[in-house]
């Protein structure tokens, strides 16, 4: 008899294990629901999946499924995704620390519209965290659009740049008209948009979305012939595209012949520092990059009618050509024409006029103006 009560409550004991080793809390099943969704393609599912790791709801926590769910969702498009993700990498607690990881999510995230990773990429650009370069105009930027979502702090951050640094806030909240305006289709507006976002200024320089922008100004609309020019130099570079010189030859030609002044001044100097150079060819698109107003054709159509490269030598002729260029404050011509009027080559000394010019070059930055004028 105690032999069969022995096995009895064995049996029922083991019928318990059995039962506990098989039971399923609401979390787990919840889990396995949504992770199935996740597999079949559900991308809020594999956003929820990814939570469920990082907060370790119905499962052992795990940073690195959390992210790799994390990841699976921004790349189709998750942007809220992408933001919690950059959290990952930011607070650096279920995964190690990345701020350089950080900042490819925040950028995604920003630009789809999540209002905290804009306040979070404003605060990366304005301390240069996550290999950022740090740029207080895209700071500025940033914020302006988590204050336009409605953001109480955003706007209380913007108002304060207003009254501390009214210049950035004016070149920044510009900037962004200029933008608004490409993205409704001005040509003008597209070739502004990609000549700042090349330069850097007022927001971080972004040499794939300047060539985006002169792209656009090039191939619809208007088609401005400086947007082929400056297509011209980014193909020439490799920047923001694939390098391809034979791309951005044909495209400087295209300018020039649409009298582009600058385009004619690249072609004049590839002319005069060929192999050999060929000074006809250098002074015919110099002076027509002059004629167009361009600084450095101005100067250089002086240069070679002062030397006698390419045309027929004429000091008077030349001198012309550098007032025009040193009144646009183009240093090098200032300074060649205050060695002319200063040591009177071709034209009578004149010291007054001379030192003028010097002068305005020494205030330029150039050294050789200003050794030539501590020398009288």
């Amino acid at each position: 008899m105690k032999t069969f009560l022995k096995i009895v409550l064995f049996l029922v004991l083991l019928a318990g294990l059995c039962v506990f080793a098989f039971y399923k809390t609401p979390a787990q099943r919840s889990f396995e629901k949504t992770l199935s969704a996740a597999v079949a393609g559900d991308n809020q599912a594999a956003s929820q999946v990814a939570r469920m790791y990082a907060q370790g709801q119905g499962t052992a926590a795990d940073g690195n499924q959390a992210a790799e769910w994390y990841r699976k969702a921004a790349a189709d498009g998750n942007m809220q995704a992408a933001w919690e993700l950059a959290q990952l990498y930011i607070q650096g607690q279920l995964v190690a620390q990345d701020l350089d990881e950080a900042a490819v999510y925040l950028q995604a995230a920003a630009r789809g519209g999540v209002v905290n990773a804009q306040k979070e990429l404003a605060r990366f650009y304005q301390q240069g965290l996550g290999g950022l370069t740090t740029q207080p105009g895209e700071a500025l930027y940033w914020q302006i659009q988590a204050a336009n979502a409605g953001d109480e702090e955003a706007q209380t951050t913007v108002q304060d740049v207003q009254l501390e640094n009214p210049q950035l806030y004016e070149e920044v909240t510009r900037f962004i008209g200029v933008l608004t305006r490409a993205q409704e289709g001005n040509s003008q507006a597209q070739l502004e948009a990609g000549q700042g976002l090349h330069m850097g200024y007022p927001l971080a320089r972004d040499d794939e979305e300047a060539f985006r922008w002169f792209t656009q100004a090039w191939q619809k609309g208007d088609k401005l012939p400086q947007a082929a020019y400056e297509l011209s130099q980014l193909y020439q570079k490799g920047e923001g595209t694939e390098k391809d010189e034979a791309k951005a030859m044909e495209l400087l030609g295209t300018a020039a012949q649409a009298k582009n002044p600058d385009a004619q001044y690249m072609l004049g100097t590839l002319s005069y520092g060929g192999n050999p150079p060929n000074y006809q060819d250098a002074f015919a698109w110099f002076s027509n990059a002059a004629a167009g107003g361009q600084a450095q054709g101005q100067y250089m159509t002086g240069f070679m009618l002062m030397q006698g490269q390419g045309t027929p030598k004429s000091v008077p002729l030349a001198i012309r050509f550098f007032h025009d260029a040193a009144e646009q404050n183009y240093t090098a011509a200032q300074y060649v024409l205050g060695q002319i009027y200063w040591k009177g080559l071709g034209v009578p000394v004149n010291k007054k006029e001379g030192e003028t010019w010097l002068r305005r070059a020494a205030e330029n930055g150039n050294n050789a103006a200003q050794e030539l004028l501590n020398a009288q």
